[in-house]
């Protein structure tokens, strides 16, 4: 088992899938177990790509909460699949410590979003290549096994 499959499966049994799959649920088994909670907000995609996020998706780490803002026009598997790529993020520990500075959001997307006091706007320049992949593989297979008939025995990443 390599070592992304590890931690992946780490992740799926610190948080399990809900049987049957529902994201809403999923995302609040996810912000219980981390202790903050999780909002979902729909923006324009050129707002996202002047973070760098070519339109997807962007986490924003509040103190006591984190939003996950992603492109208005996606498709809902499409809004799906960004959420999980940065619950990903959040479950595989990609995120900034709270002694790192903030991260200030670009112009247009503070002006939509001016009642927020971000931490960190942690987009694709922020996590690096390899964490990217990592998150973009955690989305991609949880959105496979959540379809997936539940059999006895089957573990959602790495082997029985």
């Amino acid at each position: 088992m390599t070592s992304m499959e590890a931690r992946f499966g780490d992740a799926t049994r610190t948080v399990p899938l809900p049987n049957p799959w529902n994201l809403n649920a999923y995302l609040a088994d996810v912000a219980a177990y981390r202790g903050r909670s999780i909002s979902l907000r729909s923006v324009p995609a050129e707002m996202l790509a002047e973070k760098g996020c070519r339109g997807k998706g962007l986490w924003l780490a509040r103190k006591h909460d984190d939003i996950i803002v992603f492109d208005a026009a996606a498709t809902e598997r499409n809004a799906d699949h960004i959420i999980l790529h940065e619950i990903g993020h959040m479950l595989l520990g990609h995120g900034k410590s709270d002694a790192e500075p903030a991260t200030p959001l670009p112009p247009k997307l503070a002006a939509l979003l001016p009642s927020l006091s971000v931490q960190h706007a942690l987009g694709r320049n922020e996590f690096g290549a390899d964490n990217e992949r990592e998150a973009e593989v955690f989305a991609d297979m949880t959105m496979v096994y959540a379809t997936l008939p539940r059999r006895r025995g089957r573990r959602l990443f790495g082997r029985r």
